[in-house]
């Protein structure tokens, strides 16, 4: 991949957009408990750095839910999609399933897979772990 490769998401209305340059720091299925009980499933998410990730419309639109001390998980107050979660310096979390643009940015493991229950874990060939890796 590309440090120059930029990519842009929305939320499903539009009021909320933003983009990422260059590639994240770690791209992952989640499984925490947090990230099921908002979405009903496993999320796919990339984690970027600060100078990687940019709001260009619509901040004032978001609902931020602080889920944790300093963690923050952002919706968007009109059509409720979560559209990304920070949580300190270098940790801003995008949903790839939102993302468009070249090239395709795909999970290399899953995380926190002791919180998924009994549900199955797609691409189990991919590396697992119970935390951050």
């Amino acid at each position: 991949m590309s440090d120059a490769a930029e990519r842009t998401w929305s939320c499903l209305c539009g009021s909320f957009a933003g983009k990422v340059t260059g590639d994240p720091q770690l791209a992952v299925w989640c499984h925490c408990e947090q990230c099921r009980k908002f979405t009903g499933a496993a999320m796919q998410l990339a984690v970027f750095a600060d100078d990687k990730i940019e709001v260009t419309r619509g901040d004032e639109n978001v609902n931020k839910y602080q889920s944790k001390p300093g963690i923050f998980r952002n919706s968007c107050k009109t059509c409720g999609a979560f559209v990304y979660k920070t949580g300190g310096k270098d940790f801003n979390v995008v949903p790839l399933g939102a993302m468009k643009g070249a090239p395709m940015i795909k999970p290399s493991c899953h995380i926190f897979v002791s919180d998924k229950g009994d549900q199955d874990v797609m691409f189990p060939e991919l590396p697992q772990h119970d935390a951050f890796p």
